[in-house]
């Protein structure tokens, strides 16, 4: 559905530019001698209570294995290098029935029941032009504020198209692309149009190809932004501006502001996408502890639709997003690092965010204009020994809705399991 956990600007200038980096390390060494493997085993167990049957069902229940692994060449010596991509993924059912499908870890085929495996196999071909410019054709795991791939089930999804990325200036990261197809996380298959559904009413597949533009600036360590805008063919233009700041208070403690805001025009045919979107996160840390706030507010015609995880709001989180029609949220959390207590690699983390305004005359026979989650999560990587390195999750959610927006009461509980092998 949406990233568990939203990356802030700056971290994502940062991520960029670790990428950006690597790449750059492996520039001249090689096809050969600068690639790199990796192979991810994950274990999940996802359990989502629909406490008010609103589903036409109870639960959905289901537990999976999932194996992804990623080949990722070096490029050719010179000043235009030539590199490719491989990935692998496979999905294997563990338990499953018929009455409780439907959690996104496994397809659901026509007679109701979840195939026992499915898999895929990706690629990608690259080029590399004087170090810090790459054009990509073919999968991409694409990762910004107003595309993205999901990654919060078995395997993630991913896009097929082309784009170009430059870094020649320093700190700052550009890129553009055009997404022709998506695959979703719980499918072997690859559809054709980045963005696009099917109208509930008529069956007609609505959207089509993505086109994007943006990137992130790191202005100094302490303050970063980013800018993006998009096309999404029949259904709208969507732009996104982030801006993120940590300032150090003194005596171990830091302060950390991100505002996030999305203006969407609708561009569909008998659709209202119009909207406006603003959150506005503080996060105080001090040693092992940090205490976060934020307001979300939605505005326009519609609520912040998407199709993705392309939801860089500070009020996204485990199930809701709190995106209705006009809503407004806040939200209130508490971080631990178990450091502190003499338990490295282990994490608490506890969220309550709270939603009203919501114009209940947007969703058929809603009354109640509140809704509220509650969440709690654990998360450990084993830091030595034979398992050093293998991750724990526990995800816990508690949502209280009207039964007419957003799946209604749901109470939720996500374990996962994954290790990583370097291959090479």
């Amino acid at each position: 559905m949406k990233h568990a956990i939203k990356w802030t600007s700056v971290a994502l200038a940062v991520a960029m530019g670790n990428g950006l980096i690597a790449a750059q390390a492996s520039a001249g060494e090689g096809f050969v001698e600068g690639a790199s493997a990796d192979l991810t085993s994950r274990t999940f167990y996802f359990n989502r209570d629909f406490r008010n049957d609103n589903q036409g069902q109870s639960k959905a229940e289901e537990t999976a294995q999932g194996f992804i692994m990623n080949f990722e060449s070096g490029f050719t010596e010179g000043p235009i290098g030539f590199g490719a991509d491989l990935h692998a993924l496979m999905g294997i059912k563990l338990d499953s029935s018929r009455s409780n499908t439907g959690t996104g870890l496994l397809p659901t085929r026509n007679n109701g029941k979840a195939p026992g495996e499915y898999s895929h196999l990706r690629g990608a071909a690259k080029m590399q032009i004087l170090d810090d410019t790459e054009v990509r054709y073919g999968t991409h795991f694409v990762d910004n504020p107003v595309i993205a791939y999901d990654d919060t089930r078995l395997l993630p999804s991913h896009y097929f198209g082309y784009s170009v990325s430059n870094s020649s200036i320093d700190g700052l990261f550009v890129e553009l692309g055009r997404m022709t197809h998506r695959s979703e996380m719980a499918s072997s298959s690859q559809e054709r149009d980045g963005f696009a559904f099917e109208d509930e009413d008529t069956g007609e597949r609505i959207g089509g190809k993505v086109t994007y533009l943006g990137g992130s600036y790191q202005i100094n360590p302490a303050l970063a932004t980013s800018l993006y805008t998009s096309k999404a063919d029949d259904l709208w233009r969507r732009h996104h501006v982030g801006v993120s700041h940590s300032a150090d208070l003194g005596n171990g403690m830091t302060l950390g502001t991100d505002l996030s805001h999305y203006h969407t025009s609708d561009r569909s045919n008998g659709y209202d996408l119009g909207n406006k979107a603003t959150s506005l996160a503080l996060t105080l840390t001090s040693g092992y502890h940090a205490i976060t706030g934020a307001y979300q507010r939605m505005s326009g015609d519609s609520g912040y639709e998407y199709l993705d995880g392309a939801v860089y709001l500070a009020n996204s989180i485990q199930y809701l997003d709190f995106n209705a029609v006009d809503e407004r949220s806040w939200h209130a959390a508490y971080q631990y690092d178990f450091a502190g207590a003499g338990i490295p690699g282990l994490a608490f983390t506890a969220r309550y965010i709270r939603g009203s305004n919501i114009d209940t005359g947007a969703y058929q026979d809603a009354t109640s204009d509140t809704r509220w989650e509650r969440d709690f999560a654990l998360d450990y990587t084993v830091q030595s020994g034979a398992l050093a390195g293998l991750n724990l999750k526990w995800m816990n959610a508690t949502v209280r809705q009207d039964r007419n927006i957003d799946g209604g009461d749901v109470d939720e509980n996500r374990v996962v399991a994954s290790y990583t092998w370097n291959l090479l």
